[in-house]
């Protein structure tokens, strides 16, 4: 119950620092939906809303079972990895992984915008296709949600993993929809602010799970 208390923590911390960068990424994407939907705007964009939760939270599944499989499955399918017994695995591959992410953000100046173009088809379709489009947001290249991702893995459980991503898909959903529909959007100042710390965040939590890695391992 612990990690499960941890890991929704962690994905509302998460989620709100995410908030503004998915104000100013993702805000138009919302905004398209409204558009396409004009008549029945609020309802089109709760159901697209719903599909998001719904992929981002099955994402946290399987990325959360994979942290659990990193960590059980060398001693269970393969081989003892004595030196690195006890180490909890799965913190490694976030560790390393939002470190490249933010590494990968300094030499491009910030996040590159998300290109959804080819979710056109799925928001301009009737009421029903915006649920699946909303799934469809899960595939978004996008540097915030990858590191979510690795974190979810860090979790080292399927649960954990699943727990992580609804409570930060939420968080931010909660504010997306409010925002959109009370027609009052986050300044992009607040979204380039975010993008020049951005960076330098994804490295620092990086390093923390490796120093984590690290601390959890155990003499052979």
């Amino acid at each position: 119950m612990q990690e499960v208390i941890t890991a929704i923590l962690s994905g509302l911390a998460l989620g709100w620092v995410a908030i503004p960068h998915c104000y100013g990424m993702c805000g138009p994407l919302h905004v398209s939906v409204c558009a396409m939907h004009r008549t029945r705007s609020l309802k089109a964009l709760s159901l697209f809303n719903v599909g998001r939760l719904t992929g981002y939270t099955m994402a946290g599944l399987l990325f959360g079972g994979l942290g659990e499989f990193v960590n059980l499955g060398p001693s269970n399918y393969c081989c003892e990895l004595a030196s690195v017994r006890g180490g909890l695995l799965a913190l490694l591959f976030p560790g390393i992984t939002i470190v490249l992410i933010g590494v990968f953000s300094l030499r491009r100046k910030g996040l590159p915008a998300v290109k959804s173009g080819w979710l056109a088809r799925w928001l301009g379709g009737g009421l029903g296709r915006l649920t699946v489009g909303g799934v469809c947001t899960t595939l978004i290249p996008c540097g915030m949600l990858y590191a979510a991702f690795a974190m979810a893995v860090g979790t080292g459980s399927w649960l954990g993993g699943m727990c992580f991503m609804f409570a930060f898909a939420i968080t931010q959903t909660f504010f997306m929809q409010l925002g959109i529909s009370v027609g009052r959007l986050m300044g992009r100042k607040w979204s380039e602010r975010l993008e020049a710390i951005f960076p330098w965040l994804c490295i620092a939590l990086g390093m923390v799970y490796i120093v984590l890695f690290i601390r959890r391992l155990t003499p052979v």
